[in-house]
């Protein structure tokens, strides 16, 4: 298995990244055929404006039943599987071929399926939340050059705005 921990960089946003989510959506969907699931364009390449890392995140929603043939088709699209990867509930797939991308196969309407639509959706509906969180995310870049150091430096930040979105869910 690959390692994990790889070199990562922050890039100014590229309005291309939405075509980029789209297509792996309809790629990785038409995959699907068959298998019940949901696959949606998350990350920070989701939210327009945001600066991130130039890799493009899907997710996809299916039953617990279905993760090992979702894992295994993801396979043919060249993706390389990396197990839960420190995140219980999910499995991690990436693909570093053309434009790099990661899936993360969750539970069909789970926590962590609702944690990042949720933490997505209010980036895109808060500039502010996006402005506080791509300053965080520099600075972490700015201070660690590979991914679990980078994660973990923005981890409060993450953790206030997913508190914050929860609370303005709770509000509606």
């Amino acid at each position: 298995m690959a390692d994990l921990d790889e070199p990562i960089h922050v890039v100014a946003y590229n309005p291309v990244w939405a075509d980029l989510g789209r297509d792996l959506v309809c790629q990785v969907s038409a995959l699907l055929q068959g298998v019940p699931a949901d696959v949606e364009h998350i990350g920070s390449t989701a939210v327009p404006g945001l600066d991130a890392k130039p890799v493009i995140d899907v997710q996809v929603g299916c039953r617990r039943a279905d993760v090992a043939v979702v894992v295994e088709r993801l396979r043919g699209l060249g993706f390389e599987h990396l197990g839960q990867a420190g995140v219980p509930g999910r499995e991690y797939m990436r693909r570093r071929s053309g434009w790099p991308a990661n899936v993360h196969v969750v539970e069909s309407g789970g926590q962590l399926w609702e944690d990042n639509v949720l933490f997505r959706d209010h980036l895109t509906g808060h500039p502010d939340a996006a402005e506080r969180y791509a300053r965080a995310k520099h600075r972490a870049a700015g201070q660690a050059s590979h991914l679990l150091a980078y994660s973990e430096l923005k981890a409060r930040t993450v953790a206030e705005i997913m508190d914050d979105a929860r609370r303005g869910r709770a509000s509606t």
